[in-house]
């Protein structure tokens, strides 16, 4: 008889100083499935869960308990946060005997009721299975605690961001815990240094994070451990366990091996802390840049109101500033609903006075007002063949494509959907081949779906809710520095 695994999720990168809120809608929209329905919605895709069941395959049988995401916003009201956890228990109440667990988490997931809601999943599921194999796959940006490490076995993070390797990612979890089931023992060292570090030079394929992953694999390697994870952690979220997590997994006889490579590698980060130090042109000073630049399109990342960070999505200070430098052929995209309905008022070819964005709070800029030409209107849905759960389906919600009398082009949706695919243009008609100017609101995530086609890109300092510089928000929470420790929970 096949051996059964749990397969469950709790995702959200949560930034507590995001205007937008999340609600159970949110979950709703993005995944809160339960049953066959959850294996139904990721077979097959780049997903973290799609990668669990593509690595069990024939060799186990996969228990679908329940999966809740919900994209970056601000913490999830204590409403939905005691919904998720009470859904949580309804799927554990009705499950089987299992023997094993494999949980996708992202580690950042801060909520009104509970401040470390990984933490506080993996007790519950732990409280119900206190003794088989639990694997935990983590976002390369979770504020990953010790408490909560303290409940798996085996817990790695995503070596890329962008993330081009969630799916990858759950089916090497799935491999580590075949081997379990077939009486491996498995331990994770945790260790993490308190500091704050811009998500722009966080990036895998550049400095410092490219040579730090391959100087810390390489080290694994030479120990004989089974896998080294570098988590720098996501800045925005007022949390102690804020900070620069390192993992490192092996065999159970072997914890004084990885317990050194976190110790090496923590002491390698610290050396490395100045090179995340980095300073980027305004807004004014960006535009002017790019229109002197050959090549087209360049994209402009706007860094602050970076969506994929939890960010409102309709800051304006680029927009205004492609308007001001008549930037024509350039495209935005802004999160404002009451414009899509203006829009929708208006139909396909019809004109109207157009106030576009900064409605969300004080941080990302002030409302453009303009005259427009509505050139299209969806519904806002697309399937992605990108690299970001590849396959796929996201949505929007209504759409409205606007020109402007600068020929300036903007897509405007009603809720606020990070830059992870190219098709959120293609989708509705826009060709960014033929773009001047791209704004991506995201920090690094936006370069697997533009750097293809882009000609250069130019980071914008940019007013909001994910600065380049996270120390210039206020903290109650400092980020608290945890030395190296082994966690093994089943063979306690």
């Amino acid at each position: 008889m096949r051996k059964r695994v749990g397969i469950a999720g709790m995702w959200q990168e949560t930034n507590t100083y995001s205007p937008r809120a999340t609600t159970i809608a949110d979950f709703e929209a993005f995944e809160l499935l339960e049953g066959e329905a959850l294996f139904a919605h990721n077979r097959g895709t780049g997903s973290v869960i799609g990668g669990f069941l593509d690595g069990l395959g024939d060799e186990a049988e996969p228990v679908a308990l329940i999966s809740a995401g919900a994209w970056p916003a601000a913490p999830p009201d204590k409403e939905t946060s005691h919904l998720l956890i009470d859904r949580l228990e309804s799927s554990l109440r009705h499950a089987p005997d299992l023997d094993g667990l494999l949980v996708n988490l992202h580690g950042a997931m801060v909520t009104a009721g509970y401040s470390d809601m990984e933490e506080e999943t993996l007790r519950r599921l732990r409280a119900r299975y206190p003794s088989i194999p639990l694997v935990a796959v983590l976002d390369l940006h979770a504020n990953f605690s010790a408490e909560a490490c303290a409940h798996c076995d085996v817990a790695i993070g995503y070596r890329t961001y962008p993330h081009v390797d969630m799916g990858d990612c759950g089916h090497e979890a799935a491999s580590l815990m075949l081997r379990s089931l077939a009486g491996e023992k498995f331990v994770t060292a945790y260790g993490k240094l308190g500091v704050l570090t811009t998500p722009l030079a966080q990036g895998s394929a550049t400095e410092p994070m490219r040579g730090l992953i391959e100087r810390a694999e390489t080290r694994a390697k030479s120990a004989g451990i089974e896998r080294v994870s570098l988590l720098p952690g996501f800045p925005y979220s007022d949390v102690a366990r804020c900070g620069f997590c390192v993992l490192a997994v092996s065999a159970a006889d072997r914890g004084h091996a990885a317990l050194a490579v976190v110790g090496d590698t923590m002491a390698d980060v610290q050396d490395c802390l100045p090179q995340f130090l980095l300073k980027r042109p305004l807004p004014a000073h960006a535009v002017a840049e790019a229109l002197a630049r050959s090549g087209n399109p360049i994209v402009l990342a706007d860094v602050a109101d970076n969506v994929g960070g939890g960010s409102p999505g309709d800051g304006t200070a680029l927009l205004h500033e492609l308007v001001r430098q008549k930037a024509a052929g350039s495209i935005v995209i802004i999160t404002d609903a009451e414009a899509v309905v203006a829009a929708q008022q208006a139909g396909t070819g019809g004109q109207l006075a157009a106030s576009l964005g900064g409605k969300s709070d004080h941080l990302h800029g002030s409302p453009l007002k303009t005259d427009a030409i509505v050139k299209h209107l969806s519904n806002g849905a697309y399937r992605t063949q990108g690299s970001w759960m590849t396959g796929q389906a996201f949505s929007m919600g209504a759409t409205a494509v606007l020109e402007l009398p600068e020929a300036v082009t903007v897509l405007v949706n009603s809720q606020a959907t990070p830059p992870f695919h190219i098709e959120q243009l293609t989708s509705n008609g826009i060709d960014p081949h033929r773009a001047s100017i791209i704004v991506a609101k995201g920090a690094v995530a936006w370069r697997a779906a533009y750097e293809p086609i882009m000609a250069s890109a130019i980071e914008v300092d940019t007013p909001g809710c994910c600065p380049v510089d996270p120390l210039i928000l206020s903290r109650r929470n400092p980020p608290a520095e945890v030395p190296p420790a082994i966690h093994r929970y089943s063979q306690k």
